[in-house]
């Protein structure tokens, strides 16, 4: 991202309120009886936090990456008031490489950046859990959003088609469209 974008996405959360709230995505906390006990977790452009902190209270170790040093910094405040612990880096995501095998649970709301999805599948740990959910081509009838920034019909299942998909939508009600999806890497030591 440009100095441009990192200084949009830091006046947008310069403001006091949580922009979305502090309770985590209706996805993810409808979602929450897959998540493990313990883990390490990364929360793929986090903001202000409300997803990382959640699945911290839920036993993860998280790592919340986001370009946004106000963001961040509320992600913390955020997890101080929750009594959460949470790691927060500031990061270009346009240009960070993931670590591979790395995590057990990856989260990615309200954010696309297809350069990432092969860092994801390689970043999950065999047996982890992704939880994406972020606008798709129908929100473009109610946005002013730009077209790479959102998602084609089935995207997500065609691109993380490799992955067990364990729960999946598209949904298109005005002034909404978006797909979630939760999938997890196959654990090779499980084969027959």
């Amino acid at each position: 991202m440009s100095l441009k974008d990192k200084e949009k996405w830091n006046r947008k959360y310069e403001v006091d309120e949580y922009i979305t709230g502090k309770e985590p995505s209706h996805w993810l906390k409808d979602n929450a009886g897959l998540l493990a006990k313990s883990g390490k977790a990364l929360d793929i452009a986090g903001g202000e936090g409300r997803n990382s902190v959640f699945v911290a209270s839920k036993g993860y170790e998280v790592t919340c990456l986001d370009i946004s040093e106000n963001g961040l910094r509320k992600a913390q405040a955020l997890a101080q008031e929750k009594n959460a612990k949470i790691t927060t880096v500031l990061a270009d995501l346009e240009s960070n490489s993931l670590k591979e095998n790395e995590y057990d649970l990856i989260l990615c709301f309200n954010f696309l950046e297809r350069s990432l999805f092969v860092g994801i599948h390689q970043a999950l740990k065999p047996g982890g859990l992704l939880f994406y959910e972020t606008f798709t081509v129908d929100y473009l009838k109610y946005s002013s959003f730009k077209k790479e920034w959102v998602l084609e019909a089935n995207e997500l299942l065609q691109t993380f088609s490799d992955l067990r998909i364990l729960r999946y939508q598209e949904v298109d009600e005005n002034p909404k469209a978006f797909a979630s999806l939760v999938a997890q890497k196959p654990d090779q030591s499980l084969a027959f």
